[in-house]
């Protein structure tokens, strides 16, 4: 493969039409290795919560998601000097490799500290830093690549997939089907989540060895970030609607996700016996999103207010979500099943095409695209706290009535 020796944009003489094959399911491990383990750890929670109550979810949520948000805040700030100092291949390795490794030891730490409150904090904290670090690493590579190759929509794909995987593995193993699974239940699916993780970084030996593409990125040189608050502002407003996009599409998701125990069924006499239909739920959840998300490796990203629009409606699946949960009158599973399935697969197109339109505007005005690339995912993490703060808000206002 011949590639241009100038830096990546849409169009440039030489840069080649897309990336093969083998380097998008590449991309798609790479994904899946890094979300895998977030994952693994959803579900586990109704296991940890017999060794620790319903406050595991909470020590979760205040170790996981802010320690990854801020360290996504530091490679902002500090990724270009070490990247500088070392070299960008050195640092990818390191960053992918260390961040493998760690959440493999890690998993299996959590059946031997389940009723170690302060150990789980620990290692949720350790997870949360690999997540952070490698997901900005990930969204960075992609940002640079030439957009032909598709590579963010690939990595997105890989993304849920993780999320799919885990589920599989967690069957597999029997994990997942034992209201009380035993030791060998739990470090088959740990194993098999640790080897999903390790292959992320075989797959990013593959490039690291084998791929132009991610040669020609290695040798592009760290950007800096923004040297004063204007310029992050002025970066922040051409960004504008792929940060509100964002932003409705994530939130407005992690809003339902708080709800499903909520949906009645139509299949018991007491229509919140619903254990089988949430269950359903969280699986067309997984799948619909997939779904949603490898729709976009075949169709282009509309324009900046074409996505907003798109964005703006799906809100009105949102509140029928919630018309349809706070009633008892009307029930069909299918009906709410079919609704989320739009949602999701809704939620996979548009997260991605979001992220995509900021590369897109990263070519076309010259930003600086490590800088791009973290603010995206650190708008995705405040969309998801967004989105569980204000489901925690609804569900004490709301549903405590009902």
């Amino acid at each position: 493969m011949e590639v241009a020796e100038a830096s990546y944009t849409d169009n440039p003489k030489g840069v080649i039409s897309g990336s093969q094959s083998w380097e998008k399911a590449c991309l798609t491990i790479l994904g899946a290795s890094t979300t895998g383990p977030m994952y693994t750890v959803m579900y586990m929670s109704g296991w940890l919560k017999q060794h620790q109550g319903n406050s595991i979810v909470l020590e979760l949520f205040i170790t996981f998601y802010p320690l990854a948000l801020g360290i996504l805040l530091l490679q902002v700030c500090f990724d270009h000097i070490i990247d500088e100092i070392l070299g960008r291949w050195t640092c990818n390795m390191l960053r992918f490799g260390v961040t493998s490794i760690m959440n493999a030891l890690l998993l299996p730490l959590i059946y031997m500290y389940a009723n170690d409150t302060m150990s789980l904090w620990v290692i949720f904290a350790l997870m949360g830093f690999s997540h952070g670090v490698a997901l900005g690493s990930s969204f960075e590579l992609c940002l640079h690549m030439p957009r032909r190759c598709k590579g963010i929509e690939y990595l997105n794909v890989g993304l849920q997939v993780g999320g799919v995987a885990t589920g599989i593995f967690g069957v597999l193993s029997g994990f997942t089907l034992q209201e009380h699974p035993q030791s060998y239940h739990f470090y088959g699916f740990a194993l098999l989540t640790s080897m999903l993780c390790l292959s992320g970084f075989g797959a990013v030996m593959l490039l690291h060895f084998y791929s132009d593409i991610y040669a020609k990125v290695m040798k592009i040189q760290p950007e800096p970030p923004p040297a004063s608050l204007w310029e992050v502002l002025e970066l922040l407003y051409t960004l504008r609607v792929c940060i509100a996009a964002t932003l409705l599409t994530s939130g407005a998701t992690l809003l339902c996700n708080g709800f499903y125990t909520y949906a009645p069924t139509s299949r018991k006499i007491n229509p919140m016996d619903n254990s089988v239909l949430v269950v359903l739920l969280v699986y067309v959840n997984l799948c619909s999103d997939l779904i949603g998300r490898t729709v976009t490796t075949y169709f282009g990203c509309p324009s900046g207010m074409s996505l907003l629009k798109l964005v703006l409606g799906r809100q009105v699946l949102v509140v029928v979500f919630f018309i349809y949960i706070s009633q008892q009158k009307f029930l069909q599973d299918i009906f709410i099943l079919i609704v989320l399935h739009i949602l999701m697969v809704s939620h996979g197109m548009f997260t991605t095409w979001s992220f995509v339109h900021a590369n897109s505007l990263a070519t076309v005005k010259g930003l600086q695209r490590a800088f791009v690339s973290k603010m995206c995912v650190i708008i995705l993490f405040i969309a998801i706290l967004f989105g569980s703060l204000l489901g925690n808000a609804v569900e004490r206002i709301w549903f405590i009535s009902i």
